[in-house]
């Protein structure tokens, strides 16, 4: 699980990447790709797009692509189809408020619809977190990419280093003495359940690429 601050927070632009900036299926684009010898396209690094659900009327529909609208932290809405030939998931998660996960997403043209929409066929670099982008981006603020500070009173952590108490189920919540960390378990609570779900998002290596690392195998 992650630890320690996240430089590849949600509201980092370069790893969480807005719709626009994603690169163009089959396209060399230098920000996400490298060619090998081999004349294959290859990741240089590893980005994930991520999006608010803000239309699900189709989403049950597989004739239609399970197609639905998602909101991206820029504000802009555009399409999501799938169209799976590998990997699981409960479709029933698509629904309105939630927030969807596409590792190493990219925009395809849909002719037929005449726009740009993101090509799902891997249903395993999906995630789904039933919850909005605001409060998910609040939450991984707070316990992702802020210093090293107790999520209690506040105190600076840092001279513990690795010693520092923390949450036994998440890890993301940090605390200056065990007292702070028992304090603080009824309010951690609520959000202990978000925090293992963003240390999924969050648990990898994002500076580079080694190979396709899914979120279910």
């Amino acid at each position: 699980m992650s630890t320690g601050i996240v430089a590849a927070g949600l509201s980092n632009q370069l790893y969480f990447p807005h719709f626009s900036d994603l690169p163009v299926l089959d396209e060399l684009d230098s920000n996400y790709y490298c060619e090998t010898a081999q004349g294959l396209l290859q990741p240089s690094r590893t980005w994930c797009f991520v999006g608010e659900i803000v239309r699900d009327a189709l989403s049950q529909m597989p004739v239609l692509g399970h197609r639905v609208e998602v909101r991206d932290a820029s504000g802009a809405v555009h399409s999501i189809m799938f169209y799976p030939v590998a990997g699981t998931l409960d479709f029933t998660q698509l629904k309105a408020g939630a927030t969807i996960f596409v590792r190493y997403a990219s925009r395809c043209f849909f002719s037929d619809l005449a726009t740009e929409a993101i090509k799902i066929e891997d249903l395993n670099f999906v995630k789904v977190i039933n919850l909005n982008l605001d409060s998910l981006m609040y939450v991984s603020q707070m316990f992702f990419e802020q210093g090293p500070m107790c999520a209690n009173c506040g105190a600076d952590i840092r001279a513990l280093g690795g010693g520092a108490p923390c949450c036994d189920t998440c890890n993301a919540a940090k605390y200056c003495c065990q007292q702070c960390k028992e304090g603080n378990a009824g309010v951690h609570a609520s959000f202990c359940g978000v925090c293992c779900e963003l240390c999924e998002v969050y648990n990898i290596d994002f500076e580079r690429f080694i190979q396709f690392v899914p979120f279910r195998v």
